[in-house]
C-alpha cells in the first residue's frame, strides 16, 4: 500500500483528526442507553462541528488548499481529502449549523419524548450523518465523494425513519430513500464516463479529461449531473421527497437537512457543472436559470398553502434552493460568453445565499421544533398566543423569518440584493445573446414575486402562529423549551443578525471564492471592508448603516416609551363581546385571496360540510377542508406511480409459479430466436 502522497500539516492537519476522532467517540456513545447516550452522542458531535469551523476558517484565512491522499485499491484511493477554498467554505457552513443542531439536540432529547428510553440507532446515525456530510465536501476524487454521498443517504435515511415509525413516516422514509438513490445512479454514470475519459477518479484530472469529451457526452454528463445533484437539492420538478421528508424528522436532523445536506446538490453542480465541465453551452445556465425560477416561485406558492409549520419550511427549502439555482444559472451563461466578472458576481451571490439559508433556515427549523416540543402540534390553526408564553422561540422564529423575507439589515436581504444585480447586470451585459439577456430580465420579475410572496407567507406564519390568542389548549398551556434548545436558537439568530451586518467583507471574501472557481486559478480570500458588490449607476448597500438607523429608531423609541404616563387598561374593543379565538384570521383565511389570484397554477380543492340543526334551516357546524393541488405530483409521478404498479402487476401474473407457463415462455422464445437466424 503507497504512502501518502500530500498530507496536511499544522492546524488543518490537528483539525481533521480531532473531528474525526469525535465524530467516531460520539457514535460509540451513541450505543449507551437512555438519555446519558443521547447527551454525550450530540456534545460531543457539537465539538467535532466546532472543529469543521475551525478548519474552514484555517483554510479561507491562508487561500491556500489543503490535501491528504494515502492507500489504494483498485487505483481508487483509501483516504482522498481535498479541502480547497470552496469546499471550506461548505465546511465552515456544515459547522455553524451543525454545532447549533446538537446543542439543541441536547436539549430535545432530555425529557424522552422524542427518543426511545433504551439504545437508539438514530443517536448512532447523527454523528455518521455529519461526517458523512463533512467528507461529501472534502472528498477529492468520485470514488471518496460517492462513499460519503451513499453514507449520507442513508444515515439521513435512518434519521427521517426514526426508531419506531409510524406507517406514514415509513411511507416518507422510502420515498427518499427511492429518490437519494435515483440521484447515486445518475452520478455513478456521470462519475464513470469522466474516469473513463481521464483515467483516473481524482476531481483534478476531470476537467482537463472533460475538455477533450465529444460535444454530446459533454451534455449527456452535463445532464445526468443536474438530475443527480437536482435531486438531492430538491430543485423541481425533482422535489416530491424533500416536503415528505424534511417534516418527519426530528426538528435537529431537519435543520441539518434542510440548511446543508440539500446544499451538497448545490455544491455539486458548482465544483462539477461550473469548475469541472464548464464553460458549457448557454442553454445549460439556461436550463438551471428556468429551474431556479420555476422552484423559486411554486415553492413559496406551495409554502403559503401549507398549515403545517414544519411542511410549510420545507416548500421554502425548495424557494430558496430556486434562488440559489437562479445565481448558479447566470453564472454559468456568463462564464460561458467570457463574462468572468459577472460570473464571479452571479456566483458570489449563490454561494452567498447558501450560507445564509443554512443559518435561518436552521433556526426556523428549531424554533417550530420547539412549537412542536411545546404545544404537541405544528399546525398553525392550532396555535396562536405564543409570543407570551414562548418569548425566546417567538424572538428566533421572528429573526429567521425577518432574514429568509428578506429584510434588510438581515443577511438574507444582502444575498438577495447580489442576485439581483447578477440579473439586472446580465441583462446589460452586450456579451450575451439577446435570449440569455431577456431570461434574466424575466428572472428579475420572478424573484421579486418570490421575494413578494415569502414576505406574505412569514407575516401569515408569525402572525397566526405566535400573535394574538391561543387556538387550542395545547397552546394555551405551552411552555418555553430548555435552556440547551434556546441557547441554540438564540446563537443561529445572532448569526443571522451578525452576518448581515458584516455582509460587505463576507460577501467580499466570498467572492474571491468564486473568483476561483470561475477562473480555476487559486485566489488569496480577503475580508476587505467593501460595498456588497459593485452596484448599478453606484448603488451599493450599507448594511452597517441601516443598522445603527434601525438600532437608533428602537432606542429612540424605548426612550419615549419608558416616560411615566397615566396608563388605563381595558378589554379590546369588539362591539362588546369578549375576544375570543374565533375572532382570529386563521391560515387558511389569510391564504385564500392568493390561492384564488393563483388559481390557475395551484388549483385549489375544496370541500364544505354544513350539519344543520335537526329538523330545522339552520347549520349547527360547518366543516371546511381546502388545499392547494400539487400539479407536478399529480400529472409527472402520478402517472408514473400508476405505470410501475401495472408493470409490477403484470410481472407477477407472468410469473406465477407455473411450470406448464415457463414452458410456453421456453418454447416461444426459441421459435422467436429461429426466425431471426434465418
Amino acid at each position: 500500500m503507497p504512502t501518502a502522497s500530500a498530507v496536511i500539516s499544522g492546524l488543518p492537519a490537528a483539525l481533521v483528526v480531532t473531528t474525526t476522532v469525535l465524530l467516531a467517540v460520539a457514535a460509540l456513545a451513541g450505543l449507551v442507553p437512555g438519555r446519558t447516550g443521547r447527551r454525550m452522542a450530540h456534545g460531543l458531535a457539537g465539538l467535532a462541528c466546532i472543529g469543521l469551523v475551525g478548519l474552514g476558517i484555517s483554510v479561507l484565512a491562508t487561500g491556500e488548499t489543503a490535501t491528504l491522499r494515502a492507500g489504494s485499491v483498485l487505483g481508487f484511493a483509501l483516504v482522498d481529502i481535498r479541502v480547497d477554498p470552496l469546499a471550506a467554505l461548505f465546511l465552515a457552513t456544515l459547522g455553524v449549523a451543525g454545532a447549533a443542531s446538537s446543542a439543541y439536540g441536547i436539549g430535545y432529547g432530555s425529557t424522552g419524548a422524542h427518543m426511545p428510553a433504551g439504545r437508539d440507532r438514530t443517536t448512532v446515525a447523527y454523528p455518521l450523518f455529519l461526517a458523512s456530510l463533512a467528507l461529501v465536501f472534502a472528498a477529492g476524487d468520485a470514488f471518496a465523494f460517492l462513499f460519503a454521498w451513499e453514507a449520507m443517504a442513508l444515515s439521513s435515511a435512518v434519521l427521517v425513519v426514526g426508531a419506531r415509525p409510524s406507517g406514514s413516516v415509513a411511507r416518507a422514509g422510502y420515498f427518499y430513500l427511492a429518490f437519494t438513490h435515483l440521484a447515486t445512479a445518475a452520478l455513478v454514470t456521470a462519475f464513470a464516463i469522466l474516469t473513463a475519459a481521464a483515467g483516473t477518479s481524482s476531481f483534478a484530472a476531470f476537467g482537463a479529461a472533460a475538455a477533450g469529451l465529444p460535444r454530446l457526452v459533454r451534455d449527456v454528463v452535463f445532464l445526468l449531473v443536474l438530475i443527480g445533484f437536482g435531486t438531492k437539492a430538491g430543485a423541481m420538478p425533482l422535489h416530491v421527497w424533500l416536503p415528505r421528508a424534511h417534516p418527519v424528522a426530528p426538528s435537529h436532523v431537519s435543520a441539518l437537512m434542510s440548511g446543508v445536506m440539500i446544499k451538497t446538490g448545490v455544491y455539486g453542480l458548482v465544483r462539477v457543472a461550473l469548475e469541472v465541465l464548464g464553460p458549457g453551452p448557454e442553454w445549460w445556465g439556461l436550463l438551471i436559470l428556468g429551474v431556479g425560477v420555476v422552484s423559486a416561485i411554486l415553492g413559496v406558492l406551495y409554502a403559503l398553502m401549507e398549515h403545517d409549520l414544519k411542511r410549510l419550511l420545507a416548500f421554502h427549502s425548495i424557494e430558496n434552493v430556486g434562488i440559489i439555482l437562479i445565481g448558479l444559472g447566470i453564472a454559468l451563461i456568463a462564464a460561458g460568453a467570457g463574462a468572468a466578472p459577472l460570473a464571479g458576481l452571479a456566483l458570489t451571490a449563490a454561494l452567498f445565499h447558501t450560507l445564509n439559508h443554512a443559518l435561518f433556515k436552521s433556526v426556523l427549523f428549531l424554533a417550530a421544533g420547539s412549537v412542536q416540543d411545546a404545544v404537541g402540534s405544528r399546525d398553525l390553526n392550532v396555535l396562536g398566543g405564543l409570543a407570551r408564553l414562548m418569548p425566546i422561540t417567538t424572538l428566533a422564529f421572528a429573526v429567521g423569518a425577518a432574514a429568509i423575507s428578506g429584510l434588510p439589515p438581515l443577511n438574507g436581504f444582502a444575498s438577495e440584493w447580489l442576485t439581483f444585480q447578477g440579473l439586472l447586470s446580465a441583462g446589460a451585459e452586450e456579451s450575451l445573446t439577446p435570449l440569455a439577456r431577456s431570461a434574466a430580465l424575466v428572472a428579475v420579475g420572478g424573484l421579486g414575486l418570490t421575494a413578494a410572496l415569502a414576505v406574505a407567507c412569514f407575516v401569515k406564519a408569525t402572525g397566526v402562529g405566535f400573535l394574538a390568542l391561543p387556538r387550542s389548549a395545547g397552546a394555551a398551556a405551552a411552555r418555553e423549551t430548555s435552556r440547551w434548545m434556546g441557547a441554540a436558537m438564540l446563537a443561529l439568530a445572532g448569526a443571522c443578525v451578525a452576518v448581515g451586518l458584516a455582509a460587505g467583507p463576507l460577501a467580499a471574501g466570498i467572492g474571491e471564492i468564486a473568483a476561483g472557481v470561475v477562473t480555476g486559478e487559486p485566489v488569496p480570500v480577503t475580508l476587505a471592508p467593501v460595498p456588497v458588490g459593485p452596484g448599478l449607476g453606484g448603488a451599493v448597500y450599507a448594511a452597517g448603516a441601516i443598522g445603527l438607523l434601525l438600532a437608533g429608531i428602537a432606542l429612540a423609541t424605548w426612550l419615549v416609551g419608558i416616560r411615566p404616563r397615566a396608563v388605563r387598561r381595558a378589554p379590546t374593543w369588539t362591539c362588546g363581546i369578549e375576544p375570543a379565538p374565533a375572532f382570529e384570521y386563521t391560515a387558511t383565511s389569510y391564504a385564500k385571496l392568493i390561492r384564488l389570484y393563483f388559481g390557475r397554477i395551484l388549483r385549489p380543492a375544496r370541500e364544505i360540510a354544513v350539519e344543520l340543526h335537526p329538523g330545522t334551516p339552520f347549520p349547527r357546524t360547518v366543516r371546511y377542508r381546502g388545499e392547494a393541488t400539487h400539479v407536478i405530483d399529480e400529472r409527472l409521478y402520478g402517472p408514473l406511480h400508476r405505470a410501475a404498479v401495472g408493470a409490477a402487476q403484470l410481472a407477477r401474473r407472468l410469473q406465477n409459479g407455473s411450470l406448464q407457463l415457463y414452458l410456453v415462455y421456453t418454447v416461444v422464445a426459441v421459435v422467436i430466436l429461429l426466425v431471426l437466424a434465418r
